[in-house]
């Protein structure tokens, strides 16, 4: 391929980002049940689950946060009436939130049915090149996909060729989740101490100690604790200046979760023939913002 997985990603993210125009209807719901971001995803979460699930359950979506902060946030949604407990540890929508979450899927999903976006053979062989790299995404061995194979149980049914395109667009976005997860537990890390490596790969800087704290607000104290002693013990970080930085040896463990990464989320785009690899990222980039 003549893209780096990076900028396939960045093209497909594009893509979705124009495509992903709802229309106000998921901050409509949001508003209505007053839900912060947390509440929100696990509401729209649900749709995962036909029947009821644990605070754990989340993780295989959610990796990177403590399960205490599931449990409390599906407390807050028992309150709010959305949810009810279902036996011991157990959670689920009650009828009313689960309709209201799939009602308002299905308007996003009704206006995405009108886009009019490109001419109809691009929409039409964009769905054939997409389709091909999401089956193959599905049906691959090598790297553990469920997050992709979750969305992929709620795929709707709806012949629209916009909607259909989407969600694959999505799914191959999650897919990128899946190759990452898939690395980085391969290299022995777990979801808190990857959280903090990514919180400091990112700050070229480093962090003090309060800051780090306060970014990694999806960690309860307990998983923080263990995720930098962790980090410690590896010889992850150094700590100069009362400012934590990822060392030299820590900087190349990440790089080389992000190569295994690259190389996860490449794997399903050789469905395509390089030809038909081009010209599905031509018509991909036609779809981005700036090209509107």
């Amino acid at each position: 391929m003549r893209l780096s997985a990076l900028e396939i990603h960045d093209r497909v993210s594009n893509a979705i980002t124009r495509l992903q125009d709802d229309g106000g209807a998921f901050r409509r719901f949001t508003d209505k049940y007053k839900l912060d971001r947390l509440g929100f995803w696990l509401a729209t979460r649900f749709r995962y689950f036909p029947g009821s699930a644990t605070p754990q359950d989340f993780l295989t979506f959610g990796p990177y946060a403590s399960v205490s902060k599931y449990q409390t946030a599906l407390e807050t949604l028992v309150e709010k009436k959305m949810a009810e407990r279902a036996g011991e540890g157990r959670y689920k929508l009650v009828d009313s939130a689960r309709k209201a979450v799939n009602d308002t899927y299905n308007e996003f999903f009704s206006r995405l049915a009108r886009l009019n976006g490109l001419p109809d053979d691009d929409a039409e062989a964009l769905l054939g090149w997409v389709d091909r790299v999401y089956s193959a995404a599905l049906r691959q061995s090598d790297v553990p996909a469920p997050i992709l194979n979750a969305a992929h149980s709620v795929l709707p049914d709806v012949d629209a060729v916009w909607v259909q395109v989407e969600r694959r667009l999505v799914g191959l976005s999650i897919f990128r989740d899946d190759a990452h997860v898939a690395a980085w537990r391969e290299a022995g890390y777990t979801g808190p101490r990857i959280e903090l490596s990514t919180l400091l790969f990112r700050a070229g800087d480093g962090l003090s100690h309060d800051d780090l704290r306060a970014s990694a607000d999806r960690l309860d104290d307990k998983d923080f604790t263990s995720a930098l002693s962790a980090l410690h013990s590896g010889g992850e970080v150094t700590e100069r200046g009362e400012r934590y930085r990822l060392s030299k040896a820590g900087r190349a463990a990440r790089e080389a979760i992000e190569m295994a990464t690259d190389a996860n989320y490449a794997r399903p785009f050789g469905a395509l023939e390089e030809d038909e690899f081009d010209r599905m990222v031509q018509v991909l980039e036609k779809l981005s913002p700036e090209a509107k």
